[in-house]
């Protein structure tokens, strides 16, 4: 899967997790203006409704952690496999943001004497 790929799937994946907490906001909100009106039987159907859509919402939160976990995974293996097949890239890379923040950290000093 490539990055372009793997942005859209965090995108949708973020998309879903906003309609469904808005759902889920949405149905809590119609419990507490509907409780007032409702009568013991009726009250206790809006609540297994809530249950079963805050089951829903834990169970789904609980996939999207897993997905993230592996999605790092996968990143922090790709780094780790291009690092070691361009050593000399990654040490030349690393060379050149230390000699980038030596010399930022010395104008700075500069400009304060």
């Amino acid at each position: 899967m490539d990055k372009f790929e793997q942005r859209q799937e965090v995108l949708a994946q973020r998309d879903r997790v906003a309609t469904d907490i808005k759902a889920l906001l949405a149905d809590t909100e119609g419990l507490l203006k509907a409780t007032t009106s409702y009568t013991g039987a009726e009250l206790d159907d809006a609540r297994a409704k809530l249950r079963v859509r805050l089951d829903q919402a834990r169970a789904q939160a609980h996939e999207w952690e897993g997905v993230a976990t592996q999605k790092y995974r996968d990143a922090a293996a790709a780094t780790e496999g291009y690092v070691q097949q361009n050593v000399w890239k990654s040490l030349g890379l690393a060379a050149l943001a230390g000699a980038l923040l030596a010399c930022c950290a010395s104008s700075g000093r500069r400009d304060r004497e």
